[in-house]
């Protein structure tokens, strides 16, 4: 993944607003790390726990939409799968609104 090639060369990569999977924050066998060492925290605040906070080395808190401003981030309830929705805390198929 692109975390892992980032992480390989000492630079670092954002989780984005949608969180991340906790299994990536255990190295692989071979040494490798997906952990992203940025966490991104939106206003939807998907994926946000302790866990996922104590799993980064810095926290980018996105304050502003600046592609849509006033509609904010959406994600089609269709596009809402299981493992979407563990991620992020909600239930699959529900349309996710990040204001």
């Amino acid at each position: 993944t692109l975390s892992i090639a980032m992480n390989r060369i000492g630079a670092k990569s954002d989780s984005g607003e949608g969180g991340e999977d906790p299994a990536r924050a255990k190295p692989r066998p071979n040494g490798d790390n997906a952990n992203s060492a940025i966490k991104q925290i939106a206003s939807g605040r998907f994926g946000v726990t302790a866990e996922y906070l104590n799993n980064c080395r810095e926290i980018e808190i996105k304050i502003a939409q600046g592609a849509k401003p006033g509609e904010g981030g959406q994600l089609p309830g269709f596009k809402v799968t299981e493992l979407i929705a563990r991620l992020r805390h909600s239930t699959p198929g529900v349309t996710l609104i990040s204001p």
